[in-house]
């Protein structure tokens, strides 16, 4: 074991008394232990930093009078922090993070579900599968993208999102949601797509496929892929409300697909574009993105209490922009009230530095509730997420 995987250990030392890993490294699970949980919900805010958590939780408060689902899953679940970094940066990109989150391992910025040599790695989603259970993925981002491509598809290069978009229409996974049509239909459809429709494939592989929000919800299919954009889905502020679904909709009918199969269930269910607007140093569409995914949380959590078997983790794949509300420099006396605060317009918001428009190292958040949650404790690495996800679910690796 080298120093990073050492230091890793001690930070986590009470898991590691708890689960037993040693200094042999066995990977709990990795023998098909006695699963804790019957299904599993993992909700990936990606950029969903401790930064955007916080400036959520004021404007929840103050604006809205009501506490965030997040807040809600903390106080009754258990709360720890991860690190990110990937197999070659301290600064870690979506596919490299994701992969660690997926698959257990780390890799090099801007591959999937690989490792650096390039060498596939089973991903949450195929070992589930394996023992009996049914798999899907939702997303604000188009459904090749690279979080849920690490959960869907393995490649070097996460730009490559025609030959994802193909794996992807031949997966087994049985809910596939967001957007990308443009990967999957061919220009006559108003694709871009050379040589072929996706869509034909996903069918022919099991999938109703359907393309707004009123054909989903009316779907009774076993197996269902949604294209509800082009590329991305719109911001949720620029949303349209009746032809676009939400996440938390969306969370919604993937667990009513899912929860048919009697040996459970893994969704994967991401807020892709908090990082877009983080990106962008947009507060107002980076806070909107992130209270449509606290709704996603909340169905999650809903489910969970009327099913206890259930475990639901809240996470991210990494920072991003590390925004902050901020006093003005050496004017603290000055500085607006606190019941000033009312809305994110520019005259009443109070001032929110940024710290770049990029990726940053910062520990993310964890936040578990349902059978082995006491497993999520300390300081851990994103890696270690995999690691008790299989073995909350008794899966053999």
């Amino acid at each position: 074991m080298d120093k990073r995987e050492t230091g890793r250990h001690r930070a986590a030392a009470v898991l590691v008394t708890a689960l037993l890993l040693g200094v042999a490294g066995v990977v709990p699970g990795a023998q098909g232990a006695e699963a804790a949980a019957k299904s599993l919900i993992l909700l990936i805010g990606d950029g969903m930093g401790p930064q955007i958590l916080s400036i959520g939780k004021i404007y929840s408060e103050m604006e809205l009078n009501s506490v965030l689902n997040i807040e809600r899953l903390a106080d009754k679940g258990r709360t720890c922090y991860a690190s990110t970094s990937s197999a070659d940066k301290l600064v870690t990109d979506s596919a490299a993070s994701g992969t660690a989150i997926a698959c257990g391992k780390k890799t090099q910025n801007g591959m999937i579900g690989m490792l650096p040599d390039t060498t596939k790695v089973d991903n949450i989603f195929e070992l589930a599968v394996r023992a009996g259970k049914s798999v899907g993925a939702v997303t604000t981002t188009s459904i090749s993208h690279a979080t849920p491509a690490c959960f869907l598809a393995h490649h070097p290069n996460r730009s490559h999102e025609w030959d994802i978009a193909a794996q992807v229409a031949e997966c087994d996974a049985a809910v596939a949601m967001g957007g990308g049509s443009k990967y999957f239909l061919p220009p006559e459809r108003g694709g871009g797509r050379r040589g072929g429709d996706l869509t034909e494939t996903a069918a022919r592989a099991g999938f109703e496929v359907v393309y707004d929000r009123e054909a989903m919800l009316a779907s009774e299919a076993d197996r269902i892929m949604g294209l509800f954009a082009p590329a991305h889905l719109p911001y949720e502020l620029d949303r349209d409300v009746e032809t676009v679904p939400s996440l938390a909709e969306m969370t919604a009918k993937a667990v009513e697909v899912l929860s048919r199969n009697e040996r459970g269930f893994v969704l994967m269910v991401e807020g892709g574009r908090i990082d877009h607007a983080e990106h962008e140093n947009d507060i107002v569409d980076a806070l909107g993105e992130f209270m449509a995914f606290d709704a996603a949380v909340g169905y999650a959590l809903d489910y969970q209490e009327r099913n206890s078997d259930v475990t639901v983790i809240v996470t991210a794949d990494h920072d991003c922009g590390g925004p902050a509300i901020t006093a003005l420099k050496g004017e603290y006396a000055g500085y607006p009230d606190i019941d000033q605060y009312h809305t994110l317009e520019e005259e009443t918001c109070p001032v929110v530095g940024w710290v770049s428009g990029d990726h940053t190292a910062t520990l993310v958040p964890v936040f578990t509730i349902g059978p082995g949650e006491d497993g999520f404790a300390g300081i851990i690495d994103n890696t270690d997420i995999f690691i008790h996800m299989v073995e909350i679910l008794g899966l053999e690796e």
